[in-house]
């Protein structure tokens, strides 16, 4: 029976807007099946899961929008100004994120044409998941072409943007700790090249 070992994991992390969808997406086209840590946090927070029930019991129901479901701005606005209110989402949210994705890892080694997994996690190096993982890879990106990329990503100010960077591990620190670092400076041909 196929085991997480069976199947090669590769950790794709980076700051906000850096380009980690787009290196995940060309790993995609590479035949890797690819899952996103992003897409797990939104399951774990859904309406009636575990994680929805936690956040909106110690931030109260101002975090849920009309429609019962988490608001995400809303929370992202709290944890960028408030790092203990961070420290408590992550702690709630991690473990859950954690054991999904481990889940559909263990699901993915079961198919033998599946060579390996590309995985994009944000808080690769802050969660302690690089643990999971054979390698890691870091997107890196100019600065001032993160803080563009994430004001239009999510609608916000330029101050926002910056605070979300300032509140994520350095990309030095996070190049340091990766295997591998991947430049975004050029252009989507060059970036898919360098995958």
């Amino acid at each position: 029976m196929p085991s997480l070992e069976s199947i090669y994991k590769i950790g794709v992390t980076g700051s906000a807007g850096s380009g980690k969808s787009l290196v995940c997406e060309r790993f995609g086209q590479l035949g890797l099946v690819v899952f996103d840590c992003d897409e797990i946090a939104r399951q774990v927070v859904a309406p009636g899961g575990e994680g929805l029930a936690a956040l909106v019991e110690r931030f109260g129901q101002s975090i849920l929008n009309r429609k019962d479901r988490l608001d995400r701005r809303k929370l992202r606005q709290i944890i960028i100004r408030d790092a203990a209110a961070k420290r408590e989402v992550e702690a709630v949210l991690h473990p859950l994120i954690q054991q999904r994705l481990l889940h559909q890892l263990k699901a993915a080694s079961y198919k033998r044409t599946v060579p390996a997994a590309a995985v994009e996690v944000p808080l690769l190096f802050e969660s302690g998941m690089d643990s999971l993982f054979d390698t890691t890879v870091v997107v890196t990106s100019e600065e001032v072409q993160l803080i563009e990329r994430i004001r239009d990503r999510d609608g916000v100010s330029h101050e926002d943007a910056e605070q979300l960077l300032a509140s994520q591990m350095s990309q030095q620190e996070k190049s340091v700790r990766a295997d591998h670092v991947i430049h975004n400076f050029q252009n989507r041909s060059q970036l898919f090249e360098s995958v």
